[in-house]
């Protein structure tokens, strides 16, 4: 019988690789839980019409890349192919607007679904992480979202990020740029591609976003929105530009940015990133503000804006450049087990190590020494724990330091004490978050507190019973009789 394959434009994401992408996905919701956002999850298929009324008919999304079916009600739905529309939909069924202060912050991650041809970095199964705010008010709201963005791809390593920023103005300013747009391309309809012909009738901004390269050209020609947009459009992208600058983020002013979807309004922007080596990655997010999306879904005149990160493009740079190593996990230990038994003791010390946080594994199963020693190395331990039938009837256990290959044997009442001292889980694995370097005496009694008695430079062994009087410690824990007096 053949195998079943996964779905075309489809990965599955195992161990390391779904810890990365857990890790970005974390990293990002931690920077947006600093900036006041909230999580929102919808569900991974909507109406149809949510999508087509939202991303808009003239999208590419819309009318090529979305997996659209009919459930058993005869109802047409649409896997989510971006968070946004899904996000707003929720905020108007669920009235958050009339039940929470504006603006509503929320933030989303998890898998989309576009129908598009698979290539590396991109999958017709992909996974974004995004934030909405809605209900907002002016450009400080825009300039918030965006540092929000810069500041999560910092919190991942990207170092070097170019924003580039637009305007795309209001629906009124834009239907004149339209018509401006239909004009000029109306002499070269017959050069263009199929997909601009179509969208020269629904949405002629799009076709300063085709990547046909003789379209492309076509573009550099066109009218620039430059000449359409108010004095307040444009004091508010030298404004956006300004502040990031302030903030020392390299900005630029790009006209030609028009971002894919049909609900963005006002300032839109991507995030470009340039690494030392000099590739160029192009943009690795994006986002914008949308004017009219959620009252053309049903709800009220509330305008939002908001951004997208694709988790896969992201994963992609990283782990090219090395900066996801530290999200690996491996072994500590192996224990290795010879008959029954060994195995029933193994298995006991195996259960105690894990109550101490201990990340290990054991055989259950006899195997030769060589292949679990491999094992053992493929899985990064540090050490192989051996426990055979000398071991049982001598109650030791054979600690190997698979770097060294130097042996030990050790008592079994001492064998937990000894791993957790060679594995560093001493007083401070037990409080990761202290900072605190000292070795002092057992009445410290550190409780990771230690700006009580980082002056302490006491060497008595008096335990806080010293009544001579010529104790220099100033550690109340120390000496508490002294600080009585």
């Amino acid at each position: 019988m053949a195998s079943i394959n996964s779905p075309k434009g489809t990965h599955d994401l195992i161990s390391n690789e779904a810890r990365a992408y857990k890790y970005i996905s974390d990293i990002c919701e931690e920077v947006a839980t600093l900036y006041g956002f909230n999580p929102l999850h919808t569900p991974i298929f909507e109406a149809n019409e949510l999508f087509a009324r939202g991303v808009g008919d003239a999208t590419d999304i819309v009318r090529k890349e979305m997996y659209v079916f009919k459930d058993k009600g005869n109802r047409l739905m649409a896997l989510r192919p971006e968070g946004t529309a899904g996000v707003i939909r929720s905020i108007i069924a669920n009235k958050l607007y009339a039940t929470n202060d504006l603006p509503l912050r929320y933030y989303y991650s998890g898998p989309m679904f576009r129908y598009e041809r698979p290539q590396l970095g991109r999958y017709r199964q992909f996974h974004q992480f995004g934030v909405e705010s809605v209900g907002i008010g002016g450009v400080y709201d825009d300039l918030e979202v965006i540092l929000l963005a810069v500041h999560a791809l910092q919190a991942l390593g990207f170092e070097t990020i170019t924003t580039r920023i637009n305007s795309l103005s209001t629906r009124e300013t834009r239907e004149k740029y339209k018509e401006a747009l239909k004009e000029y391309y109306k002499e070269h309809l017959n050069e263009v591609c199929g997909d601009c012909k179509v969208r020269y009738e629904q949405n002629p901004l799009r076709m300063l976003d085709c990547k046909v390269e003789h379209d492309v050209e076509l573009a550099k020609k066109a009218p620039k929105i430059t000449d359409f947009l108010t004095e307040n459009d444009k004091k508010d992208l030298e404004f956006v530009k300004n502040a990031l600058l302030g903030f020392n983020i390299e900005t630029t002013i790009d006209f030609s940015l028009v971002r894919g979807l049909d609900y963005y309004s006002g300032i839109v922007f991507e995030f470009e990133y340039l690494p030392p080596s000099g590739k160029n990655y192009g943009a690795i997010g994006g986002g914008g503000r949308y004017d009219k999306l959620v009252n053309d879904l049903g709800g009220p005149a509330l305008e939002g804006v908001g951004f997208a990160f694709g988790i896969e493009r992201l994963f992609h740079i990283l782990n090219e450049e090395g900066k996801l190593e530290h999200t690996n996990v491996k072994d500590d230990l192996l224990i290795i087990s010879v008959g029954d038994t060994a195995r029933f003791d193994a298995y006991s010390l195996l259960t105690s190590l894990r109550t101490h946080g201990v990340r290990a594994t054991t055989n259950f199963s006899d195997k030769s020494f060589k292949s679990l020693f491999k094992i053992a190395e493929l899985r990064g331990a540090k050490y192989a724990l051996i426990i055979g039938e000398n071991e049982v009837n001598n109650q030791v256990v054979s600690v190997r330091d698979l770097e060294s290959q130097s042996q030990v044997e050790v008592p079994y009442q001492e064998i937990v004490n000894y791993i957790l001292e060679k594995l560093g889980f001493n007083h401070h694995h037990h409080h990761e978050e202290c900072d605190c370097d000292c070795e002092g005496h057992e009445h410290h009694k550190c409780k990771c507190e230690c700006d009580e008695h980082d002056e302490c430079t006491c060497d008595c062994e008096c335990d806080g019973e010293c009544t001579c009087g010529e104790c220099n410690c100033t550690c109340p824990e120390c000496s508490p009789k002294k600080k009585e007096e």
